[in-house]
């Protein structure tokens, strides 16, 4: 029983650490790449609970007010909005998707893409230029 226990602890623990590790990778990585103080992000619902814990993300209800689009499904098309993905699959299918951040094999993977942050005018700073293709 203390095993068992211990076990679910231990899940917990991991599962808990992972959203932080998420929350900061987002607001480095977002925050080095856009310029305003607090970044407006329409999110999907998976994301929302991570999000919202940050002091550098608003989250807003509609395409109009967002800066970028961050997602797993991007079943909202929000026209000429930058978006950051959450999957692998994503990352390849969408056009207008910077980069993306997703998990491989229990591993953080972190992907960016030059030419569509160009298109956007985004600058990549020099420390995030080793994740660019």
């Amino acid at each position: 029983m203390k095993k068992f226990i211990l076990l679910i602890y231990l899940a917990v623990t991991v599962f808990a650490n992972n959203k932080e590790y998420e929350l900061k990778l987002y607001e480095k990585v977002l925050g080095s790449i856009f310029e305003e103080e607090i970044i407006n992000i329409y999110s999907d619902e998976q994301l929302k609970d991570i999000l919202l814990k940050s002091k550098k993300f608003l989250i807003v209800d509609s395409c109009k007010k967002a800066t970028v689009l961050i997602g797993n499904d991007f079943k909202t098309k929000c026209d000429n909005l930058p978006c950051f993905a959450t999957s692998y699959k994503m990352f390849k299918k969408e056009e207008n998707v910077i980069g993306a951040f997703y998990w491989r094999k229990g591993r953080p993977q972190l992907k960016l893409k030059t030419n569509v942050l160009n298109k956007f005018a985004l600058n990549l700073p020099e420390n995030l230029k080793k994740y660019s293709k």
